[in-house]
């Protein structure tokens, strides 16, 4: 596994209109969303990933989720099945 930075990419314009629109207040997930956003990058764990291999997952992203999966007290079973859930 190896990693291709992708820090600093952002929720397409029209993604986020639609999730505002349909949670005027906001949802867990963006209230995380908005204050972690920046707070760590994908090049802060470099060191932990070779050079070569299939590229991994974002570990920035990956942050944010396991701070998401705390805050709501979900199983690593509960957490893969609320994004298998929201993708579908």
């Amino acid at each position: 596994m190896s990693l291709r930075p992708r820090s600093g990419e952002q929720v397409p314009s029209l993604t986020a209109q639609i999730a505002r629109a349909s949670s005027p207040g906001g949802t867990t997930a963006m209230w995380v969303r908005d204050r972690l956003d920046g707070l760590w990058h994908d090049e802060d764990f470099a060191g932990w990933y070779p050079r070569d291999g299939r590229p991994g997952l974002s570990p920035a992203q990956l942050a944010t989720v396991c701070v998401l999966q705390f805050l709501l007290g979900l199983s690593d079973r509960q957490a893969a099945e609320a994004v298998r859930s929201a993708s579908t």
